[in-house]
């Protein structure tokens, strides 16, 4: 076993099944001392129990690395007034370099020699070994689950490109572009727009990406991915999509234990959410099966949450789950929370057949929450920032899907809405732009206003049904069962405005439930239920 394995192999988190305990994996003695110089390492302490990173590392080159990286304007400037790039100086830089360089290697031997003495990692390493035989490439993938490491040494489990289909998923979904003549009095502005989202915005429009984040919440991270592994019998995956970004994803199967399994939910997560200790645990205590993935740039997912990528991820991941899983497309349920919505959509627009889609404090047009958080006098440069780069129009996404939809709205919302003000959720919007292209005859001016005045307070959460809602029911199957069930429907045209009101309130209920939360809080299992869908005339029946 070549002593180059142990030097730069990958850092281990985490070795299941030794214990009872779940533990993160401590670097001891040399190899301690070597992870120390050069990468940002964790501590567990105080009976098993995890803690975050050290918040203040000695001599940790990776992080230093970082910093300088983003600073490195400044410092060539300071560098170059001290006189650094001059003949004189050259000697000065090679002592320096050389002296870090020294540091690093050593570093580096002194982290090979204490892994090569550490029983798990000796472990580790030898099943890797194992990867680079045919014959027992298998026996290696299932040694390595029992390990948790940098997901960049994970061998690809699926891979799009090897997929051949006949037919081009999600062809001619495309979003509108807003079209704009080229003025050079707005050049400015838009190169400022895209210097701004390429480097601060998109890490503010999805902090989960930024890596400093990532490395204070890593210890939680793999604890959360422990649990899922240890209780829940999870698997976890490496899906490489067409732009070949690298997913982490992890499924946890439970077909043959409840029949809820038959149906797999997958969970798209918010701007700083991750699978590890996100959304899965409400359909998991359902016993639903569960396929999580990190966007692109979380985790151990490559690339950068752009929408482009994005959408190339989640359409990786559904095929994962149709192909490689086995899970048919009508028993798949994709669950979105936050900005995890506009991935849910979007697979939900490549793959209209899918049971349904659920939306948790989702907004309508990210536009308008960025531009409220931002200087009034800035508003033309977000906007083109917005609109040419990170265009999450969840409206116009929900207008190309033509399955059951169901809004879960958040009361004490803090995120989507102005301060904590129901009126201004941006989930009123979506809801009743969603109602106003299905419904255009039901939902006319009086009715939408008359909506806007319910959805100003809380709704009322019932659990039963009256007669009047079974008249609007049966409304709905008879129209359905003679016209079909395409959307936008012609149903209402010919009823008067009582009759509209009733169809509209109604309606509005059977797509939207409130949650009396704040943006972040767990939601509920009993708030999760399968989207409501308008039953075929022969399920019909009176209550």
């Amino acid at each position: 076993m070549s002593f180059f394995r142990y030097v730069f192999g990958p850092k281990l988190y985490m070795e299941y099944g030794m214990s009872n305990v779940q533990k993160l994996y401590e670097p001891i003695g040399l190899e301690k001392f070597g992870d120390q110089i050069i990468s940002t390492v964790g501590k567990a302490i105080n009976d098993n129990k995890l803690t975050s990173l050290n918040k203040f590392p000695t001599l940790q080159l990776s992080l230093m690395w970082t910093i300088s990286f983003y600073t490195s304007p400044l410092l060539v400037t300071f560098l170059y007034r001290r006189g650094y790039f001059v003949m004189e100086s050259i000697s000065t830089v090679t002592k320096i370099s050389t002296s870090i360089g020294l540091i690093v290697m050593v570093s580096m031997i002194m982290r090979g020699m204490g892994r090569s003495q550490s029983p798990s990692y000796t472990r580790m390493v030898k099943a890797m070994e194992l990867l680079k035989s045919p014959n027992t490439e298998e026996e290696g993938k299932r040694a390595l689950r029992l390990f948790d490491f940098e997901f960049d040494y994970w061998k690809v489990d699926f891979d799009v490109k090897n997929i051949q289909s006949d037919e081009k998923k999600g062809k001619g979904v495309v979003l509108k572009k807003v079209s704009r003549l080229f003025r050079w009095t707005t050049f400015p502005c838009e190169i400022i727009a895209y210097f701004a989202i390429q480097t601060f915005g998109i890490r503010m429009m999805y902090p989960g990406s930024v890596k400093l984040l990532q490395s204070y919440m890593r210890s939680m991270l793999v604890t959360g991915r422990g649990k899922l592994i240890e209780e829940e019998n999870a698997r976890r995956f490496k899906v490489r999509t067409l732009d070949a970004n690298d997913i982490d994803t992890i499924f946890v199967d439970n077909r043959y234990r409840n029949v809820n399994g038959k149906i797999l939910v997958i969970c798209s997560e918010g701007n700083a959410g991750f699978y590890e200790i996100g959304i899965m645990a409400t359909p998991l205590s359902l016993k639903y099966s569960v396929l999580g993935w990190n966007h692109p740039g979380f985790e151990g997912s490559t690339g950068k949450p752009f929408p482009d990528q994005d959408k190339n991820a989640v359409e990786a991941v559904v095929k994962f789950a149709i192909y490689h899983l086995g899970f048919s497309v009508n028993d798949i349920l994709l669950y979105g929370w936050s900005i995890g919505g506009y991935s849910s959509l979007w697979a939900a627009t490549c793959y209209p057949d899918v049971k349904g889609v659920v939306l948790d404090a989702t907004f309508d047009d990210v536009l308008y929450l960025a531009q409220s958080r931002m200087p009034q006098s800035l508003s033309g440069i977000v906007r083109i920032a917005i609109r040419d780069y990170c265009n999450l129009h969840n409206t116009e996404l929900a207008q190309k899907y033509n399955g059951p939809i169901n809004l879960i709205r958040r009361t004490e919302d803090e995120i989507i809405a102005e301060d904590n003000n129901i009126e201004t959720n941006r989930g009123n919007f979506l809801a009743l732009s969603i109602l106003k292209y299905r419904y255009p005859y039901i939902f006319t001016t009086p009715q939408i206003n008359r909506c806007k005045k319910q959805l100003s307070k809380p709704l009322e959460n019932r659990n039963f049904t009256t007669p009047e809602d079974d008249l609007c029911m049966s409304r709905l199957v008879t129209y359905v069962s003679d016209q079909g069930k395409k959307f936008p429907l012609a149903i209402g045209e010919d009823y008067n405005e009582e009759v509209r009101n009733e169809m509209a309130e109604f309606l509005l209920r059977k797509h939207l439930r409130d949650f009396k939360s704040t943006h972040c809080t767990p939601l509920p299992a009993e708030f999760f239920n399968l989207p409501w869908d308008i039953p075929v005339e022969q399920d019909f029946v009176f209550t």
